[in-house]
């Protein structure tokens, strides 16, 4: 599969280098068309300069558009050839090369700024969960792939926890990935002592994501960070109150980089089965919706919750997405149990979002009947 993935960004430079010298009468045409190329490369590089970051985010979108807009026109093109039976003029070919470039900046300029808004402006998501075991209605609120880094609005990490503070949940529970940036970077903007003013009375419980992953190999603690911001983290580990009993699973990225193997659902129904008398119900927290992968638990989890896909975020993504995952949003069943996938409150990469919903999760648990 990286093979293929390799192969298929070599061969899209190379239209796209073909496309770019298209657009030049120039002798100097590969030149300028190299230029072009290396220009968007260097924008990719990480920066916390805000204005760097918007300009990447630009740039990531134009390409995928270009490249999309690109071979829609030349299929088109080759099919009025053949319909015409003539060859086409230079002029000709030179108009058609800069038009499309146009209009490839037009779109992405739409796109870029409907995208951004849509992105900001999250929605509720309520969701009704039967839980066996549980005595009465209960309001839980979940938010994953926060990915707080440059160009992440303050305001809306602001609104987020004034959201929740306004719903009043009984608890609340984190999905993995909060941030692409340093922990001194997010403690500078503030953003540590926003998480510090979530609350629930029956307490605020997250666990890590791949990007936890990346940021320790960059020597970045998140664990840590996130339990001195009031975010009860769990690592491979399980938690029972008077009410349900909430696990954690370490996500398969993190895991790899400290070359551990994750613990068993059945390692993490131990304290779940100490509480039997209790018949209390039984929710797991997953970063990555992969279903068991193969595991066989003497018991299985009453709900299990994650985040990761961001419902594909932007087009082509969010039809990619379900080819890529048998559950990439909303409510239904892996391998057997209760499962729910969020698409997530924020975004990775461009901050944008096309035909896909920032969100923040409502869950509306309530007795399951026998």
């Amino acid at each position: 599969m990286p093979i293929v993935a390799i192969l298929l960004v070599v061969l899209s430079f190379v239209y796209w280098y073909w496309h770019l010298k298209n657009l030049f009468k120039s002798k100097h045409r590969r030149l300028f068309a190299l230029l072009i190329i290396a220009y968007f490369l260097l924008t990719l590089f990480p920066s916390s300069n805000v204005i760097f970051f918007w300009l990447s985010s630009f740039q990531i979108i134009w390409f995928t558009l270009y490249l999309q807009l690109s071979l829609v026109s030349d299929v088109g093109l080759v099919v009025y050839r053949q319909i015409k039976k003539e060859k086409l003029s230079s002029a000709f070919c030179l108009r058609y090369f800069r038009r499309v470039f146009v209009i490839s900046w037009v779109i992405t300029a739409f796109f870029v700024g409907f995208g951004a808004w849509n992105n900001y402006h999250y929605r509720y998501h309520d969701v009704e969960i039967p839980l066996p075991g549980l005595e009465k209605t209960m309001k839980g609120v979940y938010f994953s792939d926060i990915h707080l880094a440059a160009g992440f609005p303050k305001s809306k990490m602001e609104r987020l926890v004034n959201d929740i503070d306004s719903i009043a949940p009984d608890v609340v529970f984190f999905g993995g990935d909060i941030a692409d940036a340093s922990n001194d970077y997010l403690n500078e903007k503030g953003f540590d002592s926003l998480l510090k003013e979530i609350k629930a009375p029956l307490g605020f419980y997250g666990i890590i994501g791949n990007h936890e992953g990346y940021l320790l190999r960059s020597g970045y603690d998140f664990v840590a960070w996130m339990n001195q911001n009031g975010i009860v983290t769990l690592l491979d580990s399980t938690v029972c109150n008077s009410v349900f009993c909430v696990s954690g699973r370490i996500d398969y990225q993190y895991a790899s980089h400290l070359d551990l193997d994750r613990m068993s659902l059945d390692y993490l129904s131990v304290e779940v089965l100490k509480q039997k008398e209790k018949k209390l119900p039984w929710i797991v927290l997953d970063h990555q919706p992969k279903g068991l992968d193969g595991e066989k638990p003497k018991i299985l989890p009453d709900l299990i919750i994650s985040g990761h896909t961001h419902a594909g975020q932007f087009f082509p993504g969010n039809i990619i997405i379900d080819w890529i995952w048998n559950l990439s949003e909303g409510l239904g069943h892996l391998d057997g149990v209760l499962w729910f996938v969020s698409s997530g409150f924020h975004s990775w990469g461009p901050p944008v979002r096309i035909l896909s919903k920032a969100e923040l999760v409502v869950f509306h648990f309530v007795p399951k009947k026998e």
